[in-house]
């Protein structure tokens, strides 16, 4: 009998859909999920493991399409066979996990954050999670570790691969030298798009199938070369040391996703790649990737993938911040161990079990009930367990955002989206920002409807998070590609004959006193970063420069200061108690004092009023209006927090409490008193 380990790992007792296995892929496995677990629990220790993925990507195309072409060329090639193997591999794991996570979140998780994870379990369900993280990247976009299923945005790319690629691979099967063409053209087409979309829509680079499948391909590529000659290259060693060299180089020169994937991806491919076409005889492949460690590592690469992420995301989510070290490399290995017992408990039965096709089905009705668990966790069908009319209160504020406004209309100018609200009156203003004055949007809307403010137009040229400084450069440029083009298009706007009155305000303090907030300025030619000094005095004088050159041309000018901000504002901390018990509204809540909060961000509140006397806008200070007596308030009357966040205030509280900004939307310059 030819017994066999499957393409997985699995043993099989025909060669029918199998490929020799090679226990040095295996080895491969484990360094493609080493990088990505020590990257997603020690990310300051080793910055590029994200390439893991791309690891993983390319082994990926080679398995499949090895597979493919050997059933093809047997004329055993069947599509309904193709995907029942799928299944039956990709299926068990994920469920598992998916059953865990959500059951999990049900009990620790808030009203909010369960709604959330309902969305990320429909989409792993029908296999659009890349699309879904697509769609949500963005300024307002939560944090990365306060999504469980995150981490299965890979897993999209891999099964949208699955369903376009044993059709086209049949398909061009039947033309003279058909898959060659098919492989090259998908390789060619996919990489120079993913170039394109990295540097101009990098969310769409990162997670988009069409900017990634050239990585699959190139180990589709592999697979067809290795069908096409002897496997064993003349050099294998002097090959697969090049393969490992590039592996090492990619883990050490990729410092981050700012320009990722990109040409920077062509590291972990290529080198993936040579290690692949090396051949299991390789001293490296046999010996350091083919070790036993290694492949018992590999072995459970899949479901160790899917355990480690939820593991580090609920540590943060209950910790409230990130995990000790001690407890992140608990949870790792807890995770190891999961990945061990899902694969002898969970994977292995099903692989073995007797009737395949009752198997077959009941994997894919239970993928079906969890997308539609999913999608009544999102709906508020199915709620969480800490269910309180308090809690609840203070939850709602989360995302209470007024921005963009319905009434709002958009503007094009240059490459930037702008939107503008129509007015009444006969003169322009320009709000130039970040979401802290976009914040502002329902307050602006209400009095040009009431035709309180006297303005013809007012435009908001803004972007959510990006410094209102020309040449200022925000990272990670994944979730914040179009600062500097957005930000130098807005103040081309002001310059506009039409315009009469400039407003510009900004989350000043969290750039500018080390909020940990990544910014870059040139600075003699180069790219500085905060909290640098030289990044700093960089900002300043080019905000002055850019202050004096719209007053000289005759703009009334506002630099708004930073409103009141803290974590005391953040609807989060006014909750108190156990994940694991109960949560309740908090009662020993500290009053927000203005004097700590002037003395916290001195400096670059005396240079913003020192900018503004130099070249003779007006400032305004928003404490003035929140805050009395010293003390600034953090819920209203009836209880309710008045800021959705630590930075941004609540619709209902900005069209009713907020008059600063009532001067520079009517013609007439008011007095503005200044502490």
């Amino acid at each position: 009998m030819d017994v066999r380990r499957d393409s997985n790992g699995f043993l099989q007792t025909n060669a029918a859909h199998t490929i020799a296995y090679r226990p040095d892929i295996d080895g491969l496995r484990a360094v493609a999920v080493g990088l990505v677990v020590l990257f997603h629990a020690w990310p300051k220790w080793l910055r590029s493991g994200f390439i893991g993925v791309d690891v993983f990507f390319v082994i990926s195309g080679f398995l499949i399409t090895s597979i493919i072409l050997k059933d093809l060329r047997q004329r055993q090639f069947s599509i309904r066979g193709f995907y029942v193997r799928r299944i039956r591999r990709i299926f068990p794991a994920l469920i598992t996990v998916v059953l865990a996570v959500l059951a999990f979140g049900w009990y620790v998780l808030l009203q909010q954050e369960f709604a959330q994870l309902g969305k990320h379990v429909a989409a792993a369900a029908a296999f659009l999670s890349n699309l879904v993280l697509w769609s949500e990247a963005g300024y307002w976009d939560n944090e990365s570790v306060t999504k469980p299923l995150l981490h299965l945005w890979s897993l999209g790319v891999e099964e949208q691969f699955y369903l376009v690629w044993p059709i086209m691979l049949a398909l061009c099967f039947r033309v003279r030298f058909g898959i060659l063409a098919f492989l090259a053209l998908t390789l060619a087409g996919s990489f120079l798009y993913g170039l394109y979309a990295t540097f101009n829509h990098p969310a769409e680079a990162y997670f988009s199938p069409v900017t990634r499948f050239w990585e699959l391909a190139s180990g589709g590529l592999v697979a067809y070369a290795m069908s096409k000659r002897n496997p064993l290259l003349p050099k294998p060693l002097l090959v697969s040391a090049l393969g490992l060299a590039l592996l090492v180089l990619g883990a050490v020169l990729i410092k981050g996703q700012a320009d990722f994937p990109g040409a920077w991806a062509l590291l972990p491919v290529l080198g993936t790649c040579a290690l692949i076409a090396a051949g299991n005889e390789s001293f490296i492949n046999r010996r350091l990737l083919g070790n036993r460690l290694m492949v018992k590592i590999g072995l459970v690469s899949y479901p160790f993938y899917l355990w480690h992420w939820p593991m580090l995301s609920f540590g943060y989510i209950i910790e409230g911040e990130k995990p000790q070290p001690a407890m992140k490399a608990a949870l790792v290995l807890a995770a190891l161990a999961l990945a061990f017992l899902t694969y002898h408990l969970v994977e292995r039965p099903v692989q073995k079990a007797p009737n395949k096709r009752r198997a077959i089905q009941g994997l894919v009705t239970a993928m079906a009930c969890f997308g539609v668990l999913g999608i009544m966790v999102r709906g508020g069908v199915l709620h969480e367990r800490m269910q309180s009319d308090g809690v609840a209160r203070y939850m709602a504020a989360l995302n209470d955002l007024g921005f963009p406004d319905p009434a709002m209309k958009p503007l094009r100018y240059n490459g930037s989206l702008f939107q503008q609200l129509i007015g009444h009156g006969s003169g322009t203003t320009v709000l130039i920002g970040d979401s802290v004055m976009e914040q502002y949007a329902p307050l602006v809307s209400e009095g040009l409807r009431e035709a309180r403010f006297d303005r013809r137009k007012v435009i908001f040229a803004t972007q959510g998070g990006c410094m209102p400084v020309e040449g200022a450069v925000r990272l990670p440029r994944l979730r914040y590609p179009t600062c500097t083009t957005s930000v130098g298009d807005a103040y081309r706007l002001a310059a506009a004959k039409e315009v009469d009155t400039v407003v510009i305000a900004a989350s000043w303090y969290g750039y500018f006193a080390d909020w940990q907030i990544d910014v870059q300025m040139p600075v003699g030619g180069q790219l500085q970063t905060f909290p640098a000094k030289s990044a700093h005095e960089a900002a300043y004088v080019t905000l002055q420069q850019s202050i004096a050159r719209l007053a000289g041309a005759g703009k009334r000018v506002f630099l708004i200061l930073q409103p009141p901000s803290g974590n005391l504002f953040d609807p989060r901390s006014m909750i108190s108690g156990s994940r694991f018990g109960e949560m309740k509204p908090r009662t020993d809540m500290e009053p927000f004092s203005v004097e700590r909060f002037y003395r916290d961000n001195a400096e670059p509140r005396q240079r913003l009023l020192a900018i503004a006397r130099a070249t003779g806008a007006t400032p305004i200070d928003p404490v003035d209006t929140i805050c009395k007596n010293g003390i600034c308030p953090t819920v209203n009357t009836a209880g309710e927090p008045i800021y959705t966040d630590p930075v941004h205030m609540r619709p209902f509280y900005v069209r009713s409490k907020v008059h600063y900004l009532d001067p520079a939307l009517n013609g007439t310059e008011k007095s503005i008193a200044l502490r």
